[in-house]
């Protein structure tokens, strides 16, 4: 079988909103006062004390984005989800190109297609206002744009973040993989290997990512050289990663390999790992296909008993097929 390898509370800002509401100077002291008492509470996990303080403060400015936001967290704390969800929209109302991330997650939590959209619709806002105000993006908002636009399957805008928090951080190993898994999950199967060729280029020795170009190669169809090539470039700088060499020893002995080479190789798999149900069949499947099918079938079998929903169908087919 060939195995796939592949606050309740949060820190304050430094002081409270301004507010619409004009106060006296007295209660604008009074609200600074109890605002960073409030701060206190939360902070030494007093929080009925803070609790109260926060709702004086809230009488006192009603449309202060972070008062609300707390609110809200105090109220998701106790569980009071639609009124938490509430008071995190209307921080996020006050203040949307920084309360955004409250206000996306309780509407995610509620686990819908509306909740999805206006999510998503919420994150796009806070992207629109913080970029015209500055060329860099809050690097958490791209991050979660990225998620939301993959899960929508929006691939050119997930990718367009990525390119946004590559200009903030540079290319790295994080960029190249994402935009990997971007490209296959979208079908483009050359642009993933090239998104993968192009940072082995700066760290040729990386055996992850030639486990990833190893992966797509085998999904896509590869030619048997260049399958047997990236193999054995793999396992020439990991000579015992267990699952290149169940892969490998699979892939000889289902594609008219060496059946002698697949038998040492998936040997060494199950003599590290006796009870490991994928390599167990692999090793059951080559003596198999050797002619040795008594002791293929106290392999599969074996490989049967340990085996879980992901395995267990194809072990099951590899005995149904020994007469």
């Amino acid at each position: 079988m060939f195995i796939l390898l592949m606050l309740l509370v949060l820190p304050l800002r430094e002081g409270p909103g301004l507010g619409l509401y004009a106060l006296s100077t007295e209660q604008e002291q009074q609200f600074t006062y109890y605002w960073y008492a409030a701060r206190q509470a939360i902070t030494d996990e007093r929080f009925a004390d803070a609790y109260a303080l926060l709702e004086f403060c809230h009488m006192l400015k009603p449309d202060d984005a972070t008062t609300l936001m707390f609110l809200g967290v105090m109220y998701d704390g106790m569980s009071y989800k639609k009124l938490a969800t509430e008071l995190f929209r209307q921080s996020f109302e006050a203040d949307p190109a920084d309360k955004w991330f409250k206000y996306s997650m309780a509407l995610l939590e509620q686990g819908t297609e509306e909740g999805e959209q206006e999510a998503l619709r919420v994150l796009e806002k806070a992207y629109n206002i913080q970029k015209s105000k500055s060329t860099s993006v809050d690097e958490d908002l791209l991050e979660q744009l990225k998620r939301m636009y993959i899960n929508t399957r929006q691939w050119k805008k997930a990718l367009a973040m990525q390119d946004e928090l590559d200009e903030q951080h540079g290319y790295d190993a994080y960029s190249a993989i994402t935009r990997y898994r971007i490209y296959a999950m979208w079908g483009k199967n050359k642009k993933a290997i090239e998104a993968i060729d192009k940072y082995l280029e700066t760290d040729p020795t990386n055996v992850q990512f030639l486990i990833f170009r190893m992966e797509i190669m085998e999904r896509t169809g590869a030619k048997k050289e260049d399958m047997y090539a990236i193999f054995e470039r793999i396992l020439s700088l990991d000579p015992y990663n267990l699952g290149v060499l169940n892969n490998y020893a699979y892939y000889l002995a289902t594609h008219g390999g060496d059946l002698a080479e697949a038998e040492r190789m998936s040997a060494i798999t199950i003599r590290e790992q006796p009870d490991h149900a994928v390599f167990l069949d692999t090793y059951g499947w080559i003596l198999h296909l050797k002619g040795q099918d008594d002791l293929a079938k106290f392999y599969l079998n074996k490989a049967l008993r340990n085996s879980n929903a992901d395995s267990r169908e194809e072990i099951q087919k590899h005995i149904n097929a020994i007469k």
